[in-house]
């Protein structure tokens, strides 16, 4: 089925479309919606709620309902799952305009619309994907993955929870970490190994496991940011009926493998991170401290602009721009591309403030950047490490061997 002939499929246009589409709900969703101090300046890698997330969280789930009921939730989506099925790069236009608009971010959202719906689209059965991923879409869920563990974060196929069939049941056992929004979380997408027996890859089972459910513990982890969204999730005894796997018993390396591929193709997205109110704060800054005409701040700025048009270079490409052979790899070329133009950015922030990047004198725009320096680190390592994303390249798009 293809896209309705009444939604454009020129970028600009569509770009249009959404705006036209989304105005009825500038009054009640746009604007400040109490994430954050009027005041607070502050810059962000990754978007945390903090204190009066319940709130945040709240008018998020009812925008994204109000979204999915003018039928603009899911550009890329499936039209079985009310997805207007257009290319990627549309998606990523719909998150720029509602940046644009004032609209609630929804990282909250983030997980399980871009790693856990995916999953469930192309592996699960047809109930359970009909269910949940509906909900999702509506705002009624939010979903985390729990995949990482204390002794299994690159080498993820190594995981050690386990999951042991009684009846129609499973019962899991074991220790996540890192978990983002698992504090948030009505369900979440589990990696579990069902088969010790098997080599690793081959021993694993992908659930989706109620977050509500007994044995299920959450323990919010505070980052050097000051934000809390990782997460430790223990899991003793919990219960998951069979109905709720998501594909067959040991293909749990395969369901991970899809919602790793989308998780890093959506990181980055067409801007990821780097969205315009970043780089217009960027250049504000470097403009006010006349950091321009300094030759040592000249170079790390150039190579900051080549870093951030290289990414967006890329992010740009439609699926079909990628050669068949290089296609499996784009997802990994992606993130790099993005981690290395926040990077730079990073860099020339704290090289242009200094100290004052760290240190907060009540000056705008100096401490403000502090976060943003701090955060982006994490992006090293979320949706798989870098030497992950090499390897990926390396493997599977040039077809190295692994030695």
């Amino acid at each position: 089925m293809t896209a309705s002939p009444t939604i454009p499929t020129d970028l600009t246009e569509f770009a249009a479309h959404l705006r036209e589409r989304l105005a009825p709900l500038v009054d009640e969703y746009a604007g400040d919606t109490g994430a954050r101090p009027a005041d607070d300046d502050r810059i962000a890698a990754v978007e945390e709620l903090r204190e009066g997330h319940e709130a945040v969280v709240e008018q998020v789930r009812r925008f994204q309902r109000a979204l999915f009921d003018t039928g603009l939730a899911w550009p890329s989506g499936p039209a079985e799952f009310s997805g207007m099925e257009l290319p990627a790069t549309h998606q990523a236009v719909l998150d720029e305009v509602l940046e644009d608009m004032g609209f609630p971010s929804r990282e909250a959202l983030f997980v399980g619309l871009n790693i856990v719906a995916p999953a469930l689209v192309h592996h699960a059965a047809p109930e359970l994907a009909n269910r949940v991923v509906g909900g999702l879409y509506r705002g009624e869920l939010i979903g985390c993955q729990l995949f990482s563990e204390p002794g299994a974060g690159s080498d993820l196929a190594s995981v050690a929870t386990r999951a042991v069939r009684e009846g129609d049941e499973w019962v899991l056992n074991g220790q996540k970490v890192w978990t983002s929004m698992g504090h948030l979380a009505d369900v979440g997408e589990a990696l579990v190994r069902t088969d010790p027996a098997a080599p690793k890859h081959a021993g694993l089972t992908m659930f989706l496991v109620d977050m509500h459910a007994p044995g299920v513990t959450v323990r919010p982890i505070r980052q050097m940011t000051g934000g809390a969204a990782f997460n430790e999730v223990f899991l003793d005894e919990v219960r998951v009926p069979d109905s709720a796997r998501i594909g067959g018993v040991g293909e749990g390396w395969t369901v991970a493998s899809t919602s790793l591929g989308s998780e890093r193709s959506t990181m980055s997205g067409a801007a990821g991170p780097l969205t315009p109110y970043v780089t217009e704060r960027l250049v504000a800054l470097v403009r006010r401290l006349g950091a321009e005409a300094d030759p040592i701040h000249r170079r790390q700025i150039a190579k900051t602009v080549a870093a951030v048009t290289a990414m967006r270079t890329s992010a740009a490409l439609t699926p079909g721009s990628w050669t068949h052979h290089l296609a499996p790899m784009s997802g990994s070329v992606a993130k790099m591309l993005m981690v290395r133009a926040l990077d730079e950015i990073a860099t020339l922030v704290a090289e242009v403030l200094g100290s004052d990047a760290f240190v907060d004198s009540g000056a705008r725009d100096e401490f403000a950047w502090s976060e943003f320096v701090l955060g982006v680190p994490a992006l090293h390592l979320a949706g798989g490490t870098d030497e992950i994303q090499r390897n990926v390249i390396a493997q599977r798009g040039l077809g190295l061997p692994r030695r």
